[in-house]
């Protein structure tokens, strides 16, 4: 499914969910209330930039894989397949204006409790930073 920049709507606590990828599997879009876009209303060039990040999956969901497959084996000292981790949340962290930046959330049956976080920019979808889920949002 092709997402257009007239599906980008957040509800009131900014959020909303859409299907991503070739699954039918529904992703919680959230636009973090740290920024002042929270408050502003979105221009048409940021819901596509929003848009744009949840169309190109393809580009940057196997990388991310990768990251968090050598991530794992590092701190927890196992393999992975990738059939264990599951993207649940995508963040928003950048205002109108500025360069994308987005979290990723993923949920990891090998840590449920933590999870995995990484943040992510549309530039060659370079991944600067990951760890523990709260690094998605934070």
């Amino acid at each position: 499914m092709i997402m257009k920049n007239s599906d980008v709507v957040f509800d009131e606590n900014l959020e909303f969910y859409t299907p991503i990828g070739e699954t039918s599997k529904e992703i919680c879009i959230v636009l973090s209330d740290d920024l002042n876009a929270s408050e502003e209303a979105l221009t048409d060039k940021y819901k596509s930039q929003i848009s744009g990040f949840i169309n190109d999956y393809s580009k940057w969901y196997e990388k991310a894989l990768i990251v968090i497959k050598a991530w794992s084996e590092k701190k927890y000292n196992i393999t992975s397949e990738g059939n264990n981790i599951q993207l649940i949340n995508i963040f928003i962290l950048f205002e109108q204006g500025e360069s994308e930046l987005y979290g990723l959330e993923f949920g990891i049956d090998f840590d449920i409790e933590h999870g995995c976080g990484l943040k992510i920019t549309t530039d060659d979808y370079h991944i600067i930073e990951i760890g523990n889920a709260d690094i998605a949002f934070c």
